[in-house]
């Protein structure tokens, strides 16, 4: 996997793309997989399965969307709330949270805790390179430029809490506490939505305390995040222990 992947990141580097951002992270946490790698096969896999996922998504929030403007009066603070926190986190944190929970779950090759973590990153960055490629049809490479230095790091750090909490919840069900595993499932849907809502709700508000709030938000968040990464990768165990 590490020559496929990592040759094609490297090619890409070369050109005007989006990919150097999304290939870094990927790399990334690739390579804090420390004790075993995991399969090119299951790599691939994801990413695509996280490309699907964000079609998936796009279906659902234009649903969802259709649907909210029956109910609230668009622009309104409830409108906001349920479209940031209801359409969007929540339809897109599922749905790159599909793939690992019921595709991936029992395969072999899941043994580590931080394999969670690596599978719920490559299927987010799947999420986020297709997602762009919508945006960038939409609004433009300006649009593009943007999400790439925000956005693709939001849904990578997004990943890493719900793979730290999916890991723990294998650990759990292999050990066959399920009062555990129950909680952590609960904890990898919600946590990963609620800070995914409430990035897209402070970037909807049109005020200026919100873009230093926002801001702020983001600085603490990525600093808490990144150094989860690093515990889970320093304290990696395997399922059974």
């Amino acid at each position: 996997m590490s020559h496929g992947i990592l040759q094609q990141c490297k090619e890409a580097g070369k050109k005007k793309t989006m990919l150097p951002v999304r290939c870094k992270l990927l790399l990334r946490v690739y390579r804090l997989d420390r004790i075993e790698k995991e399969p090119a096969s299951v790599l691939w896999a994801l990413l695509g399965c996280g490309a699907a996922a964000a079609l998936l998504a796009y279906l659902l929030e234009t649903l969802l969307t259709a649907l909210l403007d029956c109910w609230l009066v668009r622009g309104s603070m409830a409108y906001l709330a349920a479209e940031n926190f209801l359409v969007v986190a929540c339809t897109e944190e599922l749905c790159k949270r599909l793939p690992v929970r019921h595709i991936f779950w029992r395969h072999r090759a899941f043994d580590y805790r931080f394999d969670a973590v690596v599978y719920c990153v490559f299927s987010a960055l799947g999420f986020a390179a297709l997602e762009n490629v919508l945006y960038v049809a939409d609004s433009g490479f300006r649009t593009a430029v943007m999400r790439a230095l925000l956005s693709v790091p939001g849904h990578f750090f997004f990943a890493v809490y719900m793979g730290v909490y999916l890991g723990e919840a294998k650990s759990a069900e292999t050990r066959g506490l399920r009062r555990q595993q129950r909680y952590y499932l609960l904890c990898s849907a919600v946590v990963p939505i609620l800070l995914h809502g409430f990035w897209d709700f402070d970037l909807s508000l049109d005020a200026p305390w919100a873009t230093i709030v926002f801001y702020a938000f983001v600085l603490i968040f990525f600093l808490r995040a990144n150094g989860l990464l690093l515990r889970a990768s320093a304290n990696d165990t395997h399922v059974a222990s």
